[in-house]
């Protein structure tokens, strides 16, 4: 026996999703709308549809939804139009990519690094022989290297079996922390391919990807990344026909002619980034603002290296200045700012990425704000790359955990929205990006509304009057119409199911960079080993709270102790929220167990 995704080997890399033009006017046309309506919603809902007396519960619910409104409007601008860049042959010479260099006719040198942590060695072995295999057309000089954050003797001993550079940090972490700088100190190519321990690239990556560089300006190019071990599911009309019988496959025809393909059974972590690359991502190439992820992305080394000078200086530099304001001759303050700024880049060399959990989208964001150099970035449509979906519900928490938390230490920190250098776009897709990490807070807030109304009664408008349902019902037909057209050919149900199973977790992540509390990797692991219990307990106590709390306003609705406009809106709102809950109880469930190399050599 090998490893459980040997059976998807042969898996083809799905296709882009093609770009049509009636669906775009179809997404604005219906967006637009959904904005107008949005807005005369929210002008109501704060003139005249407060509960004067609970203020307490009615203020928070439309603040939320307020919130939720700027979210979905900056969504809106970034989904309003495709402007894929064109795929440009593959360069031959280094020339072809930088405008002044002395030798020109020199081949191209790119380095690829896989880093790892506590990966399964199997994995890494998988991942630097796929890289081997790499094709180009023309002469290129391709050098690998091993990033172990782990410091593991054993990788260290594949390296040397596989001829490899070995990379590894002075002391290990135990937070899977990839550095970044290390690895561009390592390295001397003239662009930098990053890989995780799993990303198993392509024949054509190089072949597709660096004709790209063929402009000077760009700084990287990120590939979508595709998890081609998660189970495709089955069509929705063929499970209902094989319960219902032929009505039931007219039943399924139906409902996926109106909210496009649905497979059961498929993705049973909410893990896959379709929505994220081949959507959103994507459509940020219009204002070039497609953010690196890391895994699948090809670096520009030496925007790399600007990245790092130009944010290493300026950050010395608030710090010294921060020391320097007792000095009251501008003057003397000057050139004592100046000093140590030169004395401090001398001694600490480059190392702005201190987001260690966000340091692609870190530097990404530093490239985009770059004085006087405008870098560019594509995300590659196709991908190139094939990559291993969360192994167990531990591992899904723990990466989503991870990613909130490095985007909302950045955000609050680091000021990337409102900061020097980006363009008004580019400053729109990064406030998206952000803003949607911060939607745990009103995602808990519309999920206990329906609650507190459906066990005390107390309602958080006005009234459930007539102006309540003329006001509501058409934005929210407009703005699902509008969802749907924009992301057709991806299902979001999934995501907007996994925002709401792993609420827990991104308030927990919220938490951390609030209080700024720092755990060690020991406590790192034991509160992973929790993590997976305490979120289901979690849905089982929101999905019962719901139903109960529905089964007892029912109750009193017979005795006419609630209002039933007010019954009807909270039990249909915690019924949906039940919904969103419950699909995602497969976060219990463990995929098929991995074997590692020890485990087949007991069997042997």
């Amino acid at each position: 026996m090998g490893f459980y995704f040997e059976r998807f080997e042969d898996r083809p890399a799905p296709e882009p999703l093609p770009c049509s033009v009636w669906q775009e006017s179809l997404f604005q046309y219906f967006a637009t709308i959904a904005l107008a309506l949005g807005a005369w919603y929210l002008e109501w809902r704060w003139a005249s549809s407060l509960n004067d007396r609970a203020l307490w519960f009615s203020v928070p619910l439309v603040v939320a939804e307020s919130c939720a409104y700027i979210g979905w409007a900056l969504l809106v601008f970034n989904l309003w139009r495709t402007a894929d860049r064109p795929l440009r042959p593959p360069p031959l010479w280094i020339s072809e990519c930088v405008s002044d260099l002395k030798t020109p006719h020199r081949t191209l040198a790119v380095d690829v690094c896989v880093a790892s942590c506590d990966e399964e060695p199997d994995w890494v072995r998988l991942s630097l022989e796929d890289a081997r295999k790499l094709s180009y057309p023309f002469p290129i000089d391709l050098r690998l290297l091993l990033y172990d954050a782990g410091r593991r003797p054993a990788l260290k001993q594949l390296a040397e079996e596989l001829d490899v550079d070995y990379v590894a940090p002075e002391a290990q972490d135990g937070l899977g922390t990839h550095n970044l700088r290390r690895i561009v100190e390592a390295t001397d190519g003239d662009f930098l391919v990053f890989c995780d321990a799993d990303t198993r690239l392509l024949p054509g990556f190089l072949e597709h990807t660096l004709g790209y560089f063929r402009d000077p300006d760009m700084a990287w190019v990120q590939t979508p990344h595709w998890y081609y071990d998660i189970p495709e599911g089955e069509p929705l009309a063929d499970t209902l026909e094989r319960r219902l019988g032929g009505a039931g496959a007219i039943l399924g025809r139906m409902c996926e002619a109106v909210i496009g393909p649905v497979r059961v059974g498929q993705d049973p972590y909410g893990s896959d980034p379709g929505l994220c690359f081949g959507v959103i991502q994507r459509r940020r190439n219009r204002a070039d603002a497609a953010y690196s992820c890391g895994a699948g992305a090809v670096y520009r080394r030496a925007a790399l290296l600007d990245a790092m000078g130009r944010e290493h200086v300026r950050r010395v530099r608030k710090e010294v200045g921060r020391f320097a304001r007792s000095i009251r001759d501008e003057e003397s303050r000057a050139d004592f700012i100046d000093a140590m700024v030169r004395r401090a880049a001398d001694d600490a060399g480059v190392a702005p990425y201190h987001l260690r959990e966000s340091e692609h989208f870190y530097v990404s964001n530093v490239l985009h704000r770059c004085p006087g150099r405008r870098w560019a970035s594509v995300l590659h449509p196709r991908a190139e790359a094939k990559m291993l979906s969360p192994q167990n519900p531990r591992d899904a928490i723990a990466r989503r955990f991870r990613r909130t938390l490095g985007l909302l230490a950045f955000g609050l920190r680091d000021n990337p929205v409102f900061g020097q250098g980006l363009s008004l776009p580019r400053r729109l897709m990064y406030a998206q990006t952000l803003w949607s990490c911060f939607g745990c807070l009103w995602s808990a807030i519309f999920l206990l509304a329906p609650v507190i109304f459906l066990y005390t009664g107390i309602a958080p408008v006005a009234a459930y009057s007539e102006a309540y349902f003329v006001h509501l019902l058409p934005f929210l037909l407009a703005a699902e119409l509008a969802v749907m057209s924009g992301t057709w050919g991806v299902s979001g149900y999934r995501q907007r199911a996994a925002q709401m199973a792993f609420l827990p977790v991104d308030l927990r992540a919220l938490w951390a960079v609030l209080s700024g509390r720092k755990r060690s990797a020991a406590a790192w692991k034991r509160n992973r080993a929790g993590d997976a219990s305490r979120l289901a307990e979690f849905r089982i106590a929101a999905t019962a709270l719901t139903l109960g709390g529905i089964v007892f306003a029912g109750v009193r609705l017979m005795h006419g102790g609630h209002a039933s406009g007010g019954v009807l809106v909270n039990a249909a709102w915690g019924f949906y929220n039940i919904v969103l809950l419950s699909a995602a109880l497969s976060l219990s469930v463990p995929k098929l167990p991995l074997e590692s190399a020890e485990d087949r050599g007991d069997q042997a």
